[in-house]
């Protein structure tokens, strides 16, 4: 029986927690032996849940690499800024690393990691997690077969619901570029884009451009009679969307949950729940229209692979609901679908039949339990264990190399919306 990997969480926030997990799951695959986190609560989290020595949690990177390596691999779940000066010092340490997307935040920063992780011969994974998504898989599988012939144009959307983006893109960290450091695009979609490279794999993109613009979140946009705050100067509170009472207090979604992970409170009450969202100051009950938004609400990119072929890009916040589309054309047929749908159209060409065409209805089964991303998280840290082990992993691996590709494509859009669209060569 082989030796369960070592692995060292480097930020005990939501998605590392999520990867963790797996090991009281699988234990024979992996075990959590250190943390490192600069908030004790959430070391103290950790120690608890995977049952941690004292001598191996820490409160930075460098007091983990000031010791000597005492396990196999490390998951990184730090924020986005950072994700490069963590990484580099775990490499020249000796660990594997699996990065949490995006990896860097520029084009220097990603020369940076790629770099090092070569000069060190470490393997460094990036958690692309829709890659293992059942729906794009098989959507995957459909496109490397050549079923639809040569991809000439590849159109997807991504919808965030409104009160995702509210809770993260608006009121949230991640609506500072000084915070999470990345925009929009970055930080919420470079799954997509990714999906596109890795479904494009058989040529390479030729150029980029994009136009984006906060449409929405701004102070010319508010009802009238809306103040700045949701539980205190708000006359309009009650029929507004956006209500922080009615979306995190009253009618919890998902999503509320980071609200709590991020407050002082340890397993907090609804008592608590309440004050802490009737202070003044609270980031999180403030009106959207007024939280000075700096990242764009809405954003459509183009690029033009090497070949010849197009795709397009389009991510759009405050949806009444999330959702990722998908139409992919071939010279020989088409693919369409809706992730959350759980199933998608293959058409194809067919002059013999009724319409002139054949449609296949292909269903797709995603993990039991209701797992986000469709069981990605799960099949993610699977597949690095088969990576850090030198086992065979499977085609949705995205290796740093890999996903570059990707992270280029955002950051050449990123510069092409500040240009004004302006066409950009990879």
């Amino acid at each position: 029986m082989k030796t369960p990997v070592r692995i060292i969480i480097v930020g005990m926030g939501i998605r590392s927690e999520i990867y963790a997990r797996e090991s009281l799951v699988s234990p024979e695959l992996f075990k959590v032996v250190g943390v490192v986190d600069i908030n004790p609560e959430r070391v103290r989290h950790a120690r608890e849940l995977f049952d941690i020595p004292e001598e191996n949690c820490f409160s930075s990177v460098e007091d983990l690499v000031a010791v000597p390596r005492f396990a196999d691999a490390v998951i990184n779940g730090t924020m986005d800024r950072i994700h490069v000066q963590t990484t580099v010092p775990l490499l020249e340490h000796g660990y594997d690393v699996l990065l949490e997307k995006p990896f860097a935040l520029n084009c220097e920063e990603a020369d940076i990691l790629l770099s090092c992780a070569q000069k060190c011969g470490r393997k460094v994974m990036i958690c692309h997690v829709l890659r293992y998504a059942p729906f794009y898989r098989q959507i995957h599988d459909v496109i490397k077969s050549g079923q639809i012939g040569r991809i000439m144009n590849i159109r997807m959307a991504e919808q965030i619901s409104y009160f995702h983006e509210s809770v993260s893109y608006v009121r949230g960290k991640y609506a500072s570029p000084q915070i999470c450091g990345s925009g929009l695009l970055l930080s919420k979609s470079c799954h997509d884009i990714d999906l596109m490279a890795w479904l494009m794999s058989d040529t390479v993109p030729a150029a980029v451009s994009s136009v984006g613009s906060i449409f929405q979140f701004k102070p010319e946009m508010a009802p009238e009679g809306a103040g700045t705050h949701c539980l205190h100067d708000c006359a309009i509170e009650k029929d507004c969307p956006y209500s922080a009472k009615l979306l995190y207090l009253e009618n919890p979604q998902r999503w509320a949950n980071n609200i709590w992970h991020d407050s002082e409170y340890d397993n907090i009450t609804e008592e608590q729940k309440w004050e802490y969202m009737g202070r003044p100051e609270n980031l999180y009950s403030r009106c959207v229209y007024r939280c000075g938004q700096q990242i764009v609400d809405h954003q459509a990119v183009l690029i033009q692979f090497a070949d010849g072929a197009t795709g397009t890009f389009s991510l759009n916040g405050g949806a009444p609901a999330s959702g990722r589309h998908i139409h992919v054309t071939g010279t020989l047929g088409e693919i369409i679908g809706t992730f959350e749908d759980e199933y998608f159209e293959v058409r194809k060409i067919a002059p013999s039949l009724p319409g002139g065409r054949s449609v296949e209805k292909i269903q797709v089964v995603h993990a039991e339990g209701g797992e986000a991303h469709g069981g990605g998280d799960q099949a993610v840290i699977r597949d690095f264990i088969a990576l850090v082990r030198g086992e065979e992993t499977s085609p949705c691996c995205t290796t740093l190399q890999d996903s570059v590709v990707g992270h280029r494509i955002v950051f050449m859009a990123e510069q092409s919306r500040e240009m004004g669209g302006q066409l950009m060569q990879y």
